[in-house]
Formats: C-alpha cells, sequence, structure tokens
C-alpha cells in the first residue's frame, strides 16, 4: 500500500523493521520492537498500539505521539506493562501527577479530533 509506504521507511530507518538489528555491533536485544501497521494502527509486539493521524489538534510536548510533526504521525493508544513506567515518566511532564490513563481519558480524543 503507497500510504502504508512513508511511515513503513522511516520506522526500518530507524532500525525498528521486523528481523532487523537496530545496531550490528551490539548484541541482540530480546525486546527489540517489532512492528505491523495498517492502514489505522501502528502494533508492536509488545503490545503497545498507536493510532495514524495526519493531522492532531494543538498537540503539546508531553503528549505520546510517534513522528512528531511529520506526515502519517501517530498517537499511543495502549502501552504495555513494560513500557509503562516510561509513558507514565513522559506524559508527568506535564505537571499535573498525569498517567499514560489519565492522559488517555482526557487529553486523546480532543488531540485527534474525535470530540468538539
Amino acid at each position: 500500500m503507497d500510504d502504508l509506504s512513508d511511515i513503513a521507511r522511516r520506522m526500518e530507518t530507524m532500525g525498528l523493521a521486523v528481523g532487523e538489528s537496530g545496531a550490528a555491533d551490539l548484541p541482540p536485544d530480546p525486546w527489540q520492537p517489532r512492528w505491523r501497521i495498517d492502514s489505522q494502527w501502528v502494533e508492536f509486539e509488545c503490545g503497545c498500539r498507536a493510532e495514524r493521524s495526519l493531522e492532531l489538534n494543538q498537540p503539546k510536548i508531553f503528549d505520546p505521539i510517534i513522528f512528531r510533526e511529520l506526515p502519517q504521525q501517530a498517537v499511543y493508544d495502549f502501552v504495555c506493562d513494560r513500557h509503562l513506567p516510561g509513558m507514565n515518566k513522559w506524559i508527568g511532564f506535564a505537571g499535573k501527577n498525569m498517567k499514560f490513563d489519565d492522559w488517555r481519558r482526557l487529553r486523546r480524543a480532543v488531540l485527534m479530533r474525535k470530540v468538539r
């Protein structure tokens, strides 16, 4: 699919493609992200999931966005247990003691333009 090629190329460039090693001189990472992509979602092997969007509504620095400000960005919808502590720390940069679940409930729909 042509509409998937841009984001897929960027992920491959970052060394995140299925079966690719990020750096050949480092030992293999058992948690190296593996992903699959379709017209709506970017899903990682670990369980994390992000919804694709061409346009976001006033994104903030703490919003968990893949490929921020580039075409075909994606906004996290679900974070696995392994990555949740790091995501909570990132979301916490908002200074409101917010966790990912709080952010998802309060901000995600507005960011994705799914509410008015």
